[in-house]
């Protein structure tokens, strides 16, 4: 007796089926996120490129943060998210839409204080020191093209140290 072809090729299970009526739930939400992102997107791009008229850096603002949005809901991967805005940005910083906002705006770069470059290297020295001795810790044995190589290396560090001190110095007596 030959057995007929199953011609249904849907989900039998109840587990299966509720994960039907799921996804198709979920398939209408994310629709309405990603239509209204790309509307967002498209007014703001709209207004970079002279099409229309509207707030220029309001657009821009919603249509990114419709993007983060949805990019953290996973609607949408977070790659495609930064390349629409990256592409959106571009389209905006040559038509030179957001110059001359506050929001946008480059704060003046803060100076940083004695202080603050003292606890900057006494960071960076701690983590140096940290590194170095989970490095001595495995106890590996050392050969001499490995000591060659970390003399060569502290030499270089030390060197780079060196003519950043020098670079400071000059900063600090021009200023």
């Amino acid at each position: 007796m030959a057995r007929t072809a199953r011609t249904w090729k849907g989900a039998r299970t109840p587990s299966a089926l509720k994960r039907v009526r799921q996804s198709l739930r979920r398939r209408a939400v994310n629709r309405r996120t990603r239509s209204e992102t790309k509307t967002l997107v498209q007014q703001a791009s709209e207004i970079a490129l002279g099409r229309s008229t509207g707030d220029g850096p309001e657009a821009v603002t919603a249509a990114i943060s419709a993007l983060d949005k949805a990019a953290e809901k996973g609607i949408i991967h977070p790659n495609n998210a930064a390349r629409r805005k990256s592409r959106l940005m571009a389209k905006v910083n040559a038509a030179h839409l957001l110059d001359g906002t506050e929001a946008g705006a480059p704060v003046a770069a803060k100076k940083r204080t004695t202080a603050s470059k003292t606890a900057q290297r006494k960071k960076v020295a701690a983590a140096k020191a940290s590194k170095a001795a989970a490095g001595k810790a495995t106890d590996r044995p050392r050969t001499a093209a490995g000591k060659a190589k970390v003399a060569v290396t502290r030499a270089t560090r030390e060197s780079a140290a060196a003519r950043r001190r020098a670079k400071s110095s000059d900063e600090d007596s021009e200023s």
